[in-house]
């Protein structure tokens, strides 16, 4: 959010209100900070917060804890996404929407395929793991079921193994994972993640590339 913040872009930012906030972020006069939990907010209150925004990131996750991995809400990230479409729609003038997902999720809807040993470690996780559920069904939704909305462009963003580093690196972007997220992941840092998103925002020509499609973000070598 600073990156778009510092290419002068006003920007609002909806934070659990547990959130420790970098002072490079509460400081900055441009970035809007909104604290609560989404899956409490209700489609209205969402559409307010919405209102003077052509574009909305995602970014949602389960947190990484005993409570957040198998406690409910088990469709945290479904649960926005669709409450976040609902309002999408709803717009008169077309926004654009882009939900940070991961290489556990397969975009079949464009030919990617998993290998067999994978197939059967999925379909485990999709029982045992909601997080992985979650991502899956909210892939599902936006590809299956928005599809090419009048009213919504779309672009979901597959990160790799995800790490911390303090500035933006070399990374190459693919239509499809071209290793194994489970037995050959790459890695994917946030600080370049954030970087594709907003370049995807700003440069249209790059947008169109990549409308209606979910990317894969790595690290290069």
């Amino acid at each position: 959010m600073s990156q778009l913040a510092a290419k002068g872009r006003a920007v609002k930012i909806l934070v659990r209100p547990s959130a420790i906030i970098p002072e490079e972020i509460s400081d900055n006069t441009g970035i809007e900070i909104i604290y609560g939990n989404i899956n409490d907010f209700s489609t209205d209150r969402i559409g307010d917060i919405l209102r003077d925004c052509d574009s909305v990131i995602s970014c949602l996750g389960h947190n990484i804890s005993l409570k957040g991995i198998f406690g409910k809400p088990h469709w945290l990230v479904y649960n926005a996404v669709r409450k976040l479409s609902d309002v999408l729609q709803k717009s008169e003038e077309r926004k654009k929407l882009i939900v940070m997902s991961t290489t556990a999720y397969t975009d079949k809807v464009h030919g990617e395929q998993n290998t067999f040993r994978e197939r059967i470690v999925f379909a485990l996780l999709k029982v045992i793991l909601p997080p992985h559920a979650d991502n899956v069904k909210t892939g599902n939704y936006l590809l299956e079921n928005i599809k090419r909305s009048e009213k919504i462009e779309w672009i979901v963003v597959r990160p790799d193994s995800l790490i911390d580093e303090t500035s933006v690196s070399d990374y190459e972007i693919v239509p499809m994972k071209n290793r194994s997220p489970l037995f050959n992941p790459g890695k994917t840092s946030r600080i370049n993640v954030a970087h594709f998103m907003c370049d995807l925002l700003l440069n249209d020509a790059l947008w169109q590339t990549w409308k209606y499609k979910a990317p894969v973000i790595y690290n290069k070598r």
